[in-house]
């Protein structure tokens, strides 16, 4: 299911740009990578984020076909995006379902920015969360300047709320048929 899903996407968007969608699972090598970019990105609004942090939840993301998933966006064979599918059990949003989807991670490394990679992985994602069955993807972002991005791309702001000594603005987007 998720195969022919990245393999259809690859068709589609990334092959004809010479940029590949695959599984963390299938290039674990550049988790440090990833981890390096995330806590740059996020270190300054979240103190207790560490990159020790940041690869041991990455490699719980080594899945091929269950959440928690991750997937990168490789050029050359180094990554420039990624993605992840996960559930949310930090205990600040108990209030939401149990059993909801959390899209996390979306990065696009700054020079492949504003073509499109993003975007891609945005609808990827609701295009695997749609295939596990859920009818909502839920995220945050932590960057004000983020969420007209996320509304032009059909989400829906659920709320602002305090979360590990910044705010956070909670989105999410309906997933349908």
């Amino acid at each position: 299911m998720i195969q022919h899903a990245i393999q259809a996407e690859n068709e589609n968007f990334f092959f004809p740009r010479s940029i590949q969608l695959d599984l963390l699972k299938n290039c674990p090598q550049v988790i440090p990578s990833l981890a390096q970019w995330l806590y740059e990105e996020w270190h300054s609004l979240d103190v207790s984020l560490t990159k020790e942090k940041l690869i041991h939840s990455f490699k719980m993301r080594l899945n091929a076909d269950d959440i928690p998933i991750t997937f990168v966006v490789l050029k050359d064979g180094l990554p420039i995006g990624v993605v992840s599918l996960k559930k949310e059990t930090a205990p600040e949003f108990a209030d939401f379902p149990e059993d909801s989807i959390w899209m996390g991670s979306l990065q696009v490394v700054l020079e492949e920015r504003n073509q499109g990679i993003g975007q891609a992985l945005l609808k990827f994602s609701q295009t695997i969360a749609r295939k596990f069955g859920y009818e909502k993807l839920y995220f945050y972002t932590s960057n004000p300047a983020n969420v007209k991005w996320y509304i032009k791309k059909g989400a829906q702001v659920i709320e602002e709320r305090p979360f590990r000594h910044h705010t956070i603005t909670i989105m999410a987007i309906p997933l349908k048929g």
